[in-house]
């Protein structure tokens, strides 16, 4: 007697195996095995690419060349489309082929940053205004959705500030740069070009700093070469301060600014909401006994007023940059020129006072600027002031005439019954 253990069977007076052979493959590093239906391991190829997904990879095929979302997980997929790895699961969502905790589209995004109503439901969304993920439903008996809130439809209604979206500003402030100015956006990266500092003269050392370019004469040999034509004209014999301030000592400046373009009264104190203007204007007035020539004016300004511009003098559009200083020319004994500009601010975290400061020669004079922040915010809270006995009759106004049509029908019949008794 033999008996037939394992996988065998028992046929024609024989013991024999009964597994399907080649019946399955699968991978094994970089080897492809076949598999009988038993599970035995048979004949095997080698993969020159790596063996994936129990087949040889295709030669062509890039191996994690790129991420894609599918649902919460973040999947790897190779150059041909297939999909490669378990996949990383994203707890935030994933959104254009990346975890949520890395989607900032502006770079500062705050992830469930405050929640609002669509329909009946309420939703979150982050800083930038970014619908996200569900919160709640409010629907029930006397419920209404308002303002991310489930709120009871016979009440008041709250209305509560709305967190202002976190705009990107390209062009937000001025900066220095490799001494020239350039504009930085809100995230404080480098956006472009704003003013090269360097002018025509070759004399003249030209740098950046405080975010105002600078234009210093020097004639010792360290930027022109002695006999050049910019040295025969700035810097020869009886012309070397031609092109520098004369009998300004006696100069005074006066520094300006208004909130509305069509108002007459200039003041020393303006206020500046986000993304509003500012008019600005500068008189410059000769007090001495000579002209003062080659008069060059300057005005320092905060940085909240990011962009500069309608430069005139008496009303006369003038070329240049009032921050790195421009030349007015001269200025006869007991006469004055004026210099008007626009400024306008973007969005702005701080509030507070800041200093802007007009310079002629030695001569200088400020005025404050009251930066009062995000103007949107300010007009939602103003929303609220309706309350009281007004809330009251606009809330009940319909109840209120219809109990005086009732009370007025009453006395009718009233009357018409006690006259017919």
């Amino acid at each position: 007697k033999n008996t037939c253990s394992g996988n065998q069977t028992c046929s024609n007076g024989s013991c024999g195996n009964n597994c399907t052979q080649n019946s399955y493959q699968q991978c094994s590093g970089n080897y492809l095995y076949w598999y009988d239906s038993c599970g035995n391991q048979q004949s095997s190829q080698y993969c020159s690419n790596g063996c994936s997904g129990n087949s040889c990879s295709n030669n062509n095929c890039t191996q994690n060349s790129y991420q894609r979302c599918s649902g919460n997980y973040l999947y790897w997929y190779d150059s041909c489309g297939n999909q490669q790895g378990s996949g990383q699961y994203c707890s935030n969502g994933c959104y254009n082929n990346s975890c949520g905790n890395n989607y900032n589209p502006y770079g500062n995004c705050t992830y469930h940053a405050y929640k609002l109503c669509q329909g009946s439901n309420i939703y979150w969304y982050d800083s930038c205004g970014t619908q996200q993920d569900f919160y709640q439903n409010c629907s029930g008996s006397n419920l209404t959705c308002q303002y991310g809130l489930c709120v009871s439809a016979i009440q008041p209604i709250y209305n509560p500030v709305i967190p202002p979206v976190n705009p990107y500003v390209s062009h937000y402030v001025i900066k220095c740069s490799a001494d020239d100015l350039y504009w930085y956006d809100t995230l404080g990266a480098k956006t472009g070009l704003y003013r090269s500092c360097a002018d025509a003269n070759s004399c003249t050392q030209d740098t950046c700093g405080a975010a105002k370019c600078s234009n210093t004469l020097k004639c010792d040999g360290s930027t022109c070469v002695a006999g050049s034509p910019d040295y025969n004209t700035y810097c020869s014999q009886g012309n070397n301060n031609n092109n520098q301030p004369q009998n300004t000592n006696n100069v005074s400046i006066s520094f300006f600014a208004k909130q509305d373009e069509g108002s007459m009264q200039w003041q020393k104190t303006v206020q500046l909401n986000a993304n509003g203007k500012v008019y600005f204007m500068i008189s410059v007035v000769d007090n001495s006994s000579a002209q003062a020539d080659n008069v060059t004016v300057s005005a320092n300004i905060p940085q909240e007023v990011s962009s500069l511009g309608n430069l005139q003098i008496n009303g006369i559009p003038l070329t240049g940059d009032i921050v790195s200083g421009v030349n007015i020319g001269s200025i006869a004994v007991g006469t004055s020129k004026q210099l008007t500009f626009e400024g306008k601010a973007q969005s702005f975290s701080n509030q507070g006072t800041k200093q802007a400061t007009a310079t002629v020669g030695s001569q200088s004079d400020s005025l404050s600027i009251n930066l009062t922040g995000q103007q949107a915010a300010a007009a939602v809270s103003g929303a609220q002031t309706t309350t009281g006995f007004w809330a009251f009759l606009k809330r009940w106004y319909l109840w209120i005439l219809v109990g005086l049509v009732l009370l007025f029908l009453f006395v009718v019949v009233f009357r018409r019954l006690s006259s017919n008794a």
